[in-house]
């Protein structure tokens, strides 16, 4: 595949900046709770469970990048449902921005997400790898 060196690094740095956030959010939401969500104009919630539900699917989301880094020839599921999450995840960061349910801190890392899902949308058109429903 032409250019396959640069999916394997588009990938491979995706999958770190997936591991990164969900660890470090992680590290932050355990520490330093109270000052972790006033960074993002949050009140600390009274149980962290979702949040920490959250950052390890986003950690697995990771993991599952970095397999796709290993072979960009498999596993386009993987990348089709990132796609969606980061894409959904921006939606629900505009929504959450709007009705001032956090602040603007929240707006750089989604921005981020989004320029992640729009070259996973361009890596499954140039590869039209698009995942669909087999039939039985």
């Amino acid at each position: 595949m032409k250019n396959s060196n640069y999916y394997k690094i588009l990938f491979l740095i995706a999958g770190i900046w997936n591991l990164g956030a969900a660890i470090l959010c992680w590290i932050g939401s355990v520490f330093m709770p109270d000052l972790f969500f006033k960074m993002f104009g949050m009140p600390s919630p009274p149980s962290l469970f979702p949040f920490h539900a959250m950052f390890w699917c986003i950690l697995t989301f990771g993991i599952g990048y970095i397999i796709v880094s290993r072979d960009i020839t498999k596993n386009h599921g993987i990348i089709f449902i990132g796609m969606l999450a980061k894409i959904l995840f921006f939606i629900d960061c505009i929504i959450t921005l709007i009705s001032k349910e956090a602040n603007i801190m929240l707006l750089p890392t989604r921005i981020v997400d989004l320029a992640f899902a729009i070259l996973f949308i361009e890596f499954l058109l140039k590869t039209k790898k698009v995942p669909s429903q087999s039939s039985n």
